[in-house]
C-alpha cells in the first residue's frame, strides 16, 4: 500500500510558501497534487506529492532548507488529532510522547522512534518509508523542524534543539539552520536522521495544558480507526471528478484523469486497487446523477435521461440499463429508469 499524508499538511505548506510568493496553483501542478487538495477534507493522500511539493519549492525559491524554516513555524492543528492531544498535555515530555503512537495520523510514511540518553536527554529518530535523495532529505528536514516547531508554539519559555543528526550532506546554506532550530550541533553525514531535546526541557509545561480535554482526546483517539486506505480515498475523488465530468458533458477516461492530474493508466491502476473499474465508477456516477435528478422531481423520458448522462441517444442508454441493474441489485436500490 503506497504511503500517505495528511491533506491539512499540504494546505499548509501551501499557504506559507505563497505568503512567500510563490503561486499556489503552480506549486500543485508542479508537486502533481490536484486542486482540490485546498479545498477538501482532511484525508490522507500519496506521499509523493508531499515530496514533491517540497522540491518544487527549493527549487524555485532557491532555498534548499525551506522546509526547515516552514517546519519552525508549524501550525498546530495541521497534524490533526495528534496536534491537539499534543498541545493539551501538561508538559513538552508529555505531548511529545502522544506524537509516536498516533503518527500515522499524520503520515503513513513515517516511523518516529524515541531514546532516552544517559543523562537524561531524549532523542527522537525519524525513518521514512517511502522516498530517497533528494526528497528524502527534505522530507527528513520538514520532520524533523516541525518536531521542534509544534513546542515552541505552546511552551512557557523558549526551546531549542541539543543536537540535530542528519544523514544527508550540508545544504549551500545550512548555516541558517543554527539559528532556526536553535543550535549549531548539527552533525551531517550522521548515521541517522535526528534530533535531540534536553530532559529539563521536557518538564516546561505548555500554555494550551487542559487535562480534561486531553482525557476526552485520548478516549477519541482510542476509538478512531487508521486513516482509510489510499484506495479508499482515491475512488471518492474519481466518484467527485466524475460528477463535473459529467456536468461539463466530457465524462472520458482522458478528461477525469486531466481533472486529477494523473496519467490514464495510473487512473485505471488505483481503482484496479480499489477493486472496481472505470467503467464501474462511471455507472454509478451516471446513476448517481439520474437519481438525483429523479428525486428533484422532473419527469425524465429515454431521450432526456440520455442527454443529462452524456449519452448519444436512448439507445446508449438502453444498453447501459442492464449494467445499471446489477450495480441496483448490489446496493438494493430501485432504479429511476423511466421509458
Amino acid at each position: 500500500m503506497e504511503t500517505t499524508y495528511r491533506l491539512s499538511l499540504h494546505r499548509f505548506a501551501v499557504s506559507e510558501l505563497a505568503a512567500n510568493g510563490l503561486e499556489a496553483e503552480w506549486l500543485l501542478a508542479e508537486a502533481g497534487i490536484p486542486e482540490w487538495t485546498l479545498e477538501d477534507g482532511d484525508i490522507q493522500v500519496p506521499s509523493s506529492g508531499f515530496a514533491r511539493l517540497w522540491e518544487a519549492a527549493a527549487r524555485a525559491l532557491d532555498d534548499p532548507i525551506v522546509p526547515v524554516r516552514l517546519g519552525c513555524r508549524f501550525a498546530l492543528g495541521a497534524g490533526g488529532l495528534c496536534d491537539y492531544l499534543f498541545s493539551t498535555s501538561p508538559t513538552i515530555g508529555e505531548g511529545l510522547a502522544t506524537v509516536g503512537p498516533y503518527i500515522s495520523d499524520i503520515s503513513t510514511n513515517h516511523r518516529l522512534s524515541f531514546v532516552e540518553e544517559d543523562n537524561g536527554d531524549i532523542r527522537f529518530g525519524f525513518e521514512i518509508i517511502e522516498g530517497d535523495d533528494t526528497a528524502r532529505d527534505l522530507t527528513h528536514l520538514w520532520a524533523v523542524a516541525s518536531l521542534l516547531g509544534r513546542p515552541r508554539r505552546v511552551a512557557a519559555g523558549p526551546f531549542d534543539a541539543v543536537l540535530v543528526r542528519l544523514r544527508q550532506r550540508p545544504p549551500r546554506n545550512h548555516t541558517d539552520m543554527y539559528d532556526l532550530l536553535g543550535t549549531r550541533a548539527i552533525e551531517f553525514g550522521a548515521s541517522e536522521d535526528s534530533i535531540t531535546f534536553r530532559a529539563a526541557d521536557m518538564e516546561v509545561p505548555l500554555t494550551t495544558a487542559d487535562p480534561v480535554l486531553h482525557a476526552i482526546l485520548e478516549k477519541v483517539a482510542a476509538t478512531v480507526p487508521p486513516p482509510p486506505p489510499l484506495a479508499s480515498a482515491w475512488v471518492d475523488h474519481v466518484a467527485g471528478a466524475l460528477e463535473q465530468a459529467l456536468a461539463a458533458g466530457d465524462a472520458t477516461l482522458d478528461s477525469v484523469a486531466r481533472r486529477l492530474m494523473v496519467s490514464r493508466r495510473t487512473l485505471q491502476r488505483r481503482l484496479t486497487e480499489a477493486g472496481t473499474t472505470w467503467r464501474q465508477e462511471l455507472d454509478r456516477a451516471r446513476l448517481e446523477r439520474l437519481r438525483r435528478a429523479d428525486t428533484a422531481g422532473a419527469h425524465l423520458g429515454r431521450a432526456r435521461q440520455a442527454e443529462i448522462l452524456g449519452y448519444a441517444g436512448p439507445q446508449s442508454i438502453r444498453r447501459a440499463a442492464r449494467r445499471w441493474e446489477s450495480i441496483a441489485d448490489r446496493r438494493a436500490v430501485e432504479l429511476p429508469l423511466r421509458a
